[in-house]
């Protein structure tokens, strides 16, 4: 009897350790299991948090596009308005006579006009280049300032060109002493003579400054050909021409 009471015993207690041992098992599984799950938790969270800073990413790159978008149309309306102002017409016609495109130069006032202050009572044809290149090849400018009121306006320039009141000064005298010599003097000869003391250095340059003054014909900036203008492209033309005209006069 007391056999098989110690053998019971035996058999229960390795029972127990069985029980035990299964129990750590178990416990060991389970804690594998859940730090093998928290690595999958954590991806769903970055990958929420990728999702929402590609939306971000998507909104910044709208909000540039529109930007972008404002900036160019801002930039269009202001080239448009900035091409039908009085400044411009002025900068575009003193460009011109600068590269002597004369097609520039009448979109906004007569170059006839005002080559004929100068050439006036001269029958110019194939020598006309040859003027135009001694008129022009000295000729720099600076805008100062624009006024408008309506549909006028005044630009004030600052010019530098050659001394014309020293170069058709000579001219004149040239012709003059000519005259009193009993020499005839040709047309030809006349054009020759003003080339010459056009293209003479020692004429030197002179600058003035001049209100450009402009009116708006079918909505487009048209520049007066005054005693001003002509000034501001010939200086001292005005001063020849006027004490020509004393003397005459007289």
């Amino acid at each position: 009897m007391k056999k098989e009471s110690s053998a019971n015993n035996e058999k229960k207690s390795k029972a127990k350790v069985e029980q035990k041992t299964e129990n750590k098992v178990e416990k060991k599984s389970v804690s594998k299991t859940e730090v093998k799950a928290e690595p999958k938790a954590e991806s769903k969270i970055k990958g929420t948090v990728t999702i929402k800073e590609k939306h971000k990413t998507d909104y910044a790159k709208w909000i540039g596009i529109v930007v972008a978008i404002i900036v160019l149309v801002a930039m269009i309306i202001g080239i448009v308005f900035f091409t039908k102002s009085p400044y411009y017409a002025v900068m575009k016609t003193f460009n011109a006579l600068k590269s002597e495109r004369v097609n520039i130069i009448n979109n906004y006032v007569s170059y006839q006009e005002i080559m004929d202050s100068l050439i006036d009572g001269l029958n110019v044809g194939e020598e006309m280049s040859e003027i135009e290149k001694n008129c022009f090849d000295k000729f720099e400018y600076k805008i100062n300032s624009v006024k408008t009121e309506g549909d006028t306006a005044i630009v004030t320039v600052e010019t530098t060109n050659k001394n014309f009141r020293n170069a058709l000064t000579k001219w004149t005298q040239s012709i003059y002493q000519r005259f009193i010599n009993g020499e005839e003097i040709s047309n030809e000869q006349g054009i020759n003579l003003l080339n010459e003391y056009l293209s003479d250095e020692s004429i030197g340059t002179m600058s003035v400054t001049k209100d450009i003054n402009l009116n708006k014909v079918d909505n487009k900036w048209r520049l007066n050909v005054d005693e001003n203008l002509k000034d501001a492209v010939f200086p001292g033309l005005s001063e020849v021409v006027n004490s020509i005209d004393a003397l005459t006069t007289d």
